[in-house]
């Protein structure tokens, strides 16, 4: 992990293994972007502005995830899972 010198962005981390770049942005939170390649690591740790290098060149170019949440698809599978495990009542059977 890179501590940064950014007002936007607190951190930023590579793993090469895995061509996963991630962000600590300072106001909405923490992202992981996939596919990156190394030199868009090499030039992101270099430029001064960082906030401006993501803007035009990771955002929206490579798939991502923010990272500490779960992932949400509007629907709640415990309360799904429960439901299926309750008995059918009269109407339904």
């Amino acid at each position: 992990m890179e501590l940064v010198n950014s007002r936007g962005i607190a951190w930023i981390r590579y793993d090469e293994a895995n061509q996963t770049l991630d962000v600590a942005y300072t106001s909405s939170g923490e992202y992981r972007y996939f596919g990156v390649e190394r030199e868009v690591y090499d030039w992101l740790a270099r430029v001064k502005s960082k906030g401006r290098f993501l803007n035009r060149l990771v955002k929206g170019k490579y798939r991502y995830e923010r990272l500490g949440q779960q992932p949400s698809h509007g629907v709640d599978l415990e309360k799904l899972l429960r439901d299926s495990l309750q008995p059918l009542s009269k109407d339904e059977t």
